[in-house]
């Protein structure tokens, strides 16, 4: 037997000592004197006693105690026992949920396998562009039940990635893995190349392939071109997986149901894994969606959605102080710049006030009136986008402190002294990736503390956020920290910068989910990070969170605009393919061979527990004698 610690069994020369102890200690006699002599002649026996060597011991304290250094000595070496790896409690199963795991039957036929697999402590994650932990710790019976609800889903597939993660899992130690796919595709190293990987972390890796040759068309790219006269024109590659040639065809739709919408066919022929390109013209803004009619293996791959932000119409109203007669503010100039913008400067509350998408607070001198501020409010809550510059009014005049309630931030206190440094933070980065703010600077502004689940764009260190914003109902409400003015007195210099009126037009298109095509059209499998909670419709479902996981093809909604998903992958709609996992030869033999374990934990744990044992039957000896 093999020994964690072999020099532990030194301790076993402890019996040495404690046999002779126990063979020279002295034994009581009954002994019959006379009294005279008493004294002597025990003296004498007593003597003889410590001189004699027995032959037996039949103390059981002896026997106690001998057992008890035994098995310490043991403990303190650690005895290695072997366990074989095919009878692991834990197993982890990466189940393949790629969208070519949609072809006829193979997640059901993988949902088999993975139940089969099972033991009795069991970790579910699903292999798409991400591994995607469903379960951890499981029984068998609850494991199940997972595995009955997985479906594939519409991303590419990363198995070498779920397999590392998996392998690197501490918790995963002495246990199995078991990768179900079609192998079909996969991101980097080739899965066979992590058995050698999870042998020498004390795991057993197992590879589970599923699926047959499948005939599957697809559409494999696309891509949009702007033809400079409010259209696009779009280009896409239709490719046949089969040995066999085929007649697609395909149909492009757009704008609506009604009589404004555009349909147009096509007949595409395609020899055996064959390929063409096919284009599209006059594509308007909105939502289009080109489909090959024929049936196949996977369905998500036979649609390409294409969405062009819409650049509808707005109404504007200013709310300002200012004299527009006499010189029109940098803002008012900057906004006007959009096109399809109609911007009403005026000093008072106009009677529709439904009729404006936008509502921009720029008072610096005189407050707006109190019933003013109470309809804008009540707009405001009511999904009316609200812009508010941050300037004198807001912080010295009571009235306005009713805005307060529907801003991003808490406003604290005016900063006259100190330079700051303005910089651009989350999603600001990359709306305001090409303006500059170094040559801002700031002679006073509010010192500001965004609310909860407020998003900050632009912030000025310790001084707190200059552009922020959050969401109330369907409406936006924003923070601007800088205001519009150009004169000597002014509380900074932004609104002189040539990119002052590029801060503003970024700040409405995104504001309005204006956004740029390559934002508005992704491939699965991407993921996005929000700086707050927004609401996200789905494909399938409507959500509240803080992040997009696209693992569906079709419709996000996400605020005020529409990002379409598309597959664009010709590896995962190749259903049409041999075996890919190599594990012939050496990989075969590894995967096959039997993983034998050792640990010193169990045997020690078992020790120890008799030592306890022992220790409590020694104690009840020595009581019964009266020695404790």
């Amino acid at each position: 037997m093999d020994f964690e610690f072999s020099q532990g069994l030194a301790a076993l020369a402890g019996i040495i000592p404690l046999t002779i102890i126990y063979l020279l200690r002295p034994r009581p006699k009954n002994i019959i004197l006379p009294s005279l002599m008493f004294v002597r002649r025990i003296s004498q026996n007593l003597l003889d006693s410590r001189r004699t060597l027995s032959k037996r011991i039949t103390d059981p304290l002896f026997y106690l105690q001998l057992l008890a250094l035994i098995f310490l000595s043991i403990a303190i070496a650690g005895p290695l026992i072997e366990d074989v790896k095919a009878d692991a409690q834990k197993v982890v199963i990466i189940m393949d949920s790629s969208a070519s795991m949609s072809a006829p039957d193979r997640i059901n036929e993988a949902k088999s396998i993975a139940i089969e697999c099972l033991g009795q402590e069991n970790t579910i994650t699903a292999a798409e562009s991400i591994p995607v932990l469903l379960a951890k710790s499981l029984s068998a019976k609850d494991a199940e039940t997972v595995i009955d609800g997985m479906e594939a889903k519409h991303t590419p597939s990363d198995i070498p990635r779920a397999i590392l993660t998996a392998i690197n899992e501490k918790e995963n130690e002495y246990g199995k893995i078991v990768v179900i796919s079609d192998f079909e595709t996969w991101e980097g190293r080739a899965p066979e190349t992590y058995i050698r990987i999870a042998n020498t972390k004390n795991m057993e890796l197992e590879f589970r392939q599923v699926g047959n040759k499948t005939a599957n068309y697809a559409i494999v790219d696309g891509y949009l071109k702007d033809s400079n006269d409010g259209t696009y024109e779009y280009t896409c590659t239709i490719r046949n997986f089969n040995d066999e040639s085929v007649k697609l065809d395909v149909l492009m739709e757009s704008g609506s149901d009604s009589g404004s919408g555009t349909k147009v066919s096509n007949s595409v022929q395609l020899a055996e894994y064959g390929s063409q390109q096919i284009k599209f013209s006059k594509i308007p803004q909105g939502i289009s969606t080109v489909k090959i009619l024929n049936e196949d293996a996977i369905p998500c791959d036979n649609i390409a959605c294409i969405s062009i932000p819409e650049v509808k119409p707005k109404k504007i109203l200013v709310l300002t102080d200012s004299d527009q007669a006499i010189s029109r503010s940098p803002l008012i100039t900057a906004i006007s710049l959009l096109p399809d913008i109609d911007v009403d400067v005026r000093k008072d509350l106009p009677e529709k006030l439904a009729d404006y998408d936008t509502i921009v607070v720029n008072s610096r001198y005189k407050p707006l009136p109190s019933h003013t501020v109470k309809e804008i409010v009540t707009s405001a809550k009511n999904g009316k986008d609200l812009i508010v510059i941050g300037n004198e009014c807001l912080y010295n005049s009571s009235a306005m402190h009713g805005l307060y309630s529907v801003l991003p931030v808490d406003i604290k206190s005016v900063d006259k002294e100190g330079s700051h440094t303005i910089e651009t933070v989350g999603s600001g980065k990359n709306i305001f990736d090409d303006i500059s703010f170094s040559e801002v600077y700031l002679r006073k502004l509010l010192v500001t503390i965004p609310k909860k689940d407020a998003a900050v764009l632009v912030e000025a260190g310790e001084a707190g956020p200059l552009v922020c914003m959050h969401n109330i109902n369907e409406g936006t409400v924003i923070y601007i920290g800088f205001s519009d003015t150009i004169e000597t007195d002014a509380w900074n210099n932004f609104a002189t910068t040539p990119t002052y009126p590029v801060f503003w037009v970024k700040l409405l298109r995104y504001m309005w989910g204006i956004e740029d095509i390559s934002e508005t059209n992704v491939n699965t499998g991407k993921y996005q990070a929000f700086d707050q909670t927004i609401k996200i419709k789905t494909p399938s479902d409507t959500i509240s969170s803080d992040f997009v996981y696209f693992d569906e093809c079709g419709l996000y909604g996400l605020n005020q605009k529409t990002i379409v998903v598309n597959l664009y992958d010709s590896a995962e709609s190749n259903t049409f393919t041999e075996k890919r996992l190599n594990l012939t030869g050496e990989n075969g033999a590894i995967q096959k061979e039997d993983l034998h374990t050792v640990s010193p934990d169990r045997s020690r744990k078992y020790l120890i527990y008799l030592l306890l044992l022992l220790l409590i039957v020694e104690s009840a000896v020595m009581l019964r004698r009266g020695i404790i």
